[in-house]
């Protein structure tokens, strides 16, 4: 019995041991991405923790900052190493704006995908985060130009994804990048004007500065300082065009790619009013403090705001999926605000998104009636997940579509170092949207190449489309040959 005993501690010890050796050498595993050393402004491995089933990478990032300066970020990637090995690269999906944690990108990294993120630090670190009209736009565009570098990485298939602010920057980045096979954005701001408008009429009455449970409004009073961080880049005036040439709704005509948005009627943070008006559901104005509003014509923005996202883009190019709540669901109260455990534990269960095969725009609705005072994006509890959308663009082909006249020469105006349009900051300066002139240029010339090798069909849509470019850095024809030898 005892000499069993001692044999059962050894065998105990042996496991422990190997749990520590298995650890250890996983955080010491070979990076399949390397630092690019061979670049300047290139980007640096940080580390790389790993096993048989993900490598989990963290880089440093330099890019140019909104006010020119040169800064540096933080990313994250995880890559399934077993897909890998069945396929020589694989789609990424750039989740853009908030960071995603490790177990929710692993969600999706098992299903084929190179997920990429970024990671913040405290305030006081290297990469605290800053606001989406910030810094923070030209972070995500410097990592997904990395991402798009990676050779592990299937350029033609890049699915960009995010929510609130950060479904803002997944349009943002689809307007600004080449190419994208689909975006998928969850209550997004598309009109920053009208957004900021409704902050500073609500401002107070929010109980904005107010302790949480003071607040009649807890989960507005707590974003509308979003709005002050993104005045200490922009005019306060929200009367100023700025803020109508920094909403998506100003460049929707260089979003070629489809892409799935999903809003609620309940919405406190991002009201609905912006996107539509058909779908406006009233509200009990007696919940509400005096004076509370969100009307879409009243408010004082931006001239050049005063419509409506879906006004703006042709009604045969878009499909809407208005949905009811789902079974099980419940209204989120102040109670369960401040305590989670508080809400039932019998909650709906994980539907996927409807969405348009034929259609560029999928607009999906979340009917929850009108907002209650203490809603966040939504009043009422959903499980909703874009499952056979994010599947089907994981091998789709790249349509010829995608690249326009208008988007080449967004483009090609990047590659020469200029800007669709110059939008002043507070100091006078223009809001600086580009990155390194190296990198810049690289980038275009990556997307243009990728684009062309996918078939003899997108080869010739890229020439003639260039032929009636007004804008022509290659000379009066392009082809593969000269995007090889395009100076750097």
């Amino acid at each position: 019995m005892k000499s069993f005993f001692l044999f059962s501690k050894y065998m105990f010890a042996q496991f422990i041991l190997l749990i520590f050796i298995f650890t250890h050498t996983a955080c010491a595993v070979e990076p399949i991405i390397n630092s690019e050393t061979q670049l300047e402004h290139g980007v640096e491995v940080v580390s790389v923790k790993g096993d048989w089933n993900y490598q989990i990478i963290t880089v440093r990032v330099p890019y140019i900052g909104i006010e020119g300066d040169n800064k540096t970020g933080l990313a994250r990637v995880v890559v399934p190493v077993r897909k890998l090995k069945e396929n020589n690269k694989l789609p990424a999906f750039c989740h853009v704006h908030y960071e995603k944690d490790i177990g929710g990108a692993k969600k999706w990294a098992q299903n084929g995908w190179i997920v990429s993120t970024a990671v913040y630090t405290p305030a006081d670190g290297e990469s605290p985060i800053d606001a989406a009209l910030g810094n923070g736009y030209n972070l995500a565009r410097a990592i997904i130009q990395w991402i798009k570098r990676i050779p592990i990485v299937d350029k033609t298939h890049i699915l960009i994804d995010g929510g609130s602010q950060g479904g803002y920057m997944a349009l943002a980045m689809s307007a600004d990048l080449f190419p994208v096979i689909a975006t998928h954005a969850d209550v997004p701001v598309v009109n920053w004007a009208y957004n900021f408008a409704y902050f500073e009429a609500n401002r107070e009455i929010a109980g904005f500065g107010k302790p949480i449970d003071q607040s009649p409004m807890p989960v507005l009073a707590s974003v509308i300082v979003l709005a002050d961080m993104c005045y200490k880049y922009f005019p306060k005036d929200l009367n100023h065009e700025c803020w109508h040439y920094l909403s998506p709704i100003s460049y929707l005509n260089l979003i070629t790619n489809p892409v799935m948005i999903t809003c609620a009627t309940g919405d406190m943070l991002v009201p609905i009013e912006q996107m539509t008006q058909k779908y406006v559901r009233e509200y009990d104005t007696q919940q509400f403090p005096e004076g509370f509003t969100r009307d879409f014509k009243n408010l004082p923005f931006c001239p050049l705001s005063k419509k409506v996202f879906e006004e703006l883009i042709p009604e045969d190019n878009y499909e809407i999926f208005l949905l009811q709540p789902q079974k099980n669901s419940f209204e989120i109260t102040r109670e369960m605000l401040n305590n989670n455990k508080l809400k039932p534990k019998t909650r709906p269960e994980t539907a996927d998104k409807p969405w348009s095969k034929t259609k560029q725009w999928s607009l999906v609705y979340l009917d929850e009636g009108g907002p209650s005072p203490v809603a966040g994006h939504n009043k009422l509890e959903w499980a909703l997940s874009p499952d056979s959308f994010t599947e089907y663009y994981k091998s789709a082909p790249l349509p010829l579509s995608v690249l326009t006249v208008e988007k080449l020469e967004h483009l090609l105006r990047r590659y020469n170092g200029e800007m669709d349009r110059q939008i002043l900051l507070n100091n006078g300066n223009p809001a600086q949207r580009l990155n390194y002139t190296q990198l810049e240029q690289l980038d275009v010339l990556i997307s243009l190449s990728e684009y062309a090798r996918i078939s003899e069909e997108h080869k010739k849509h890229l020439e003639e489309t260039y032929e009636q470019s007004s804008i022509k850095p290659f000379g009066t024809s392009i082809n593969e040959y000269l995007l090889k030898k395009a100076p750097l």
